[in-house]
């Protein structure tokens, strides 16, 4: 009560890929929650495929599938995190979160992917002071959860050359990917972005 957020316009349950993403072109609905393994196309792909048709659905992962995948899921911008043992109401908490304009990200999957990617990799402490100011704000910006459509829109620049500084940002600080950039930053106190508020 009192959230705003309501979940009962639609409720219609698919177990493929292909019939989701037809369901999400039909309906439009603004949020989509999904497991990543599904029959005919995973829910990675599906995840991919929304951003590329610049879909409004949001998409919220609700899932026990291996941590390389929740990794990837993160990368791909989804919006909200919840691992399959928690309870109903953490999913609702999380759409509340996401209904805000917030990222909301599972704590035990993001410290285990945390844990994952300080054990293959070891960041260099003065990386970010070969960042330009662009590249920083660029970061910045992918740490916040914002596509990089709209951070193109917001600095003024085309999407083709924020992909390109995050390529640089990613190579000088030796990070896999957003997830791994999220981490970086914000153990060094670069961002004032939450992963989980």
């Amino acid at each position: 009560a009192g959230t705003g957020l309501s979940f009962e316009p639609l409720r219609q349950a698919v177990g493929e890929g292909e019939t989701a993403l037809q369901a999400v072109q039909r309906f439009e609905p603004d949020y989509l929650v999904l497991d990543l393994p599904l029959l005919r196309q995973d829910g990675l792909s599906l995840i991919e495929t929304m951003r590329l048709q610049g879909l409004r659905t949001r998409a919220v992962v609700f899932t026990a599938a291996p941590l390389a995948q929740v990794m990837r899921a993160i990368d791909l911008g989804v919006r909200g995190l919840v691992a399959k043992d928690k309870p109903t109401q953490t999913v609702v908490q999380c759409l509340q979160a996401v209904h805000a304009g917030k990222v909301w990200l599972d704590e035990d999957l993001t410290l285990s992917a945390m844990t994952h990617l300080m054990a293959e990799h070891k960041h260099n402490g003065q990386a970010a002071t070969r960042l330009t100011e662009r590249e920083l704000s660029v970061a910045r910006l992918a740490v916040e959860g914002l596509p990089n459509k709209v951070i193109a829109r917001r600095l003024n620049i085309s999407e083709g050359t924020i992909k390109l500084h995050l390529h640089h940002v990613y190579q000088k600080l030796n990070c896999t990917g957003r997830m791994g950039l999220a981490h970086w930053m914000q153990t060094r106190g670069w961002t004032t972005a939450s992963m989980h508020e």
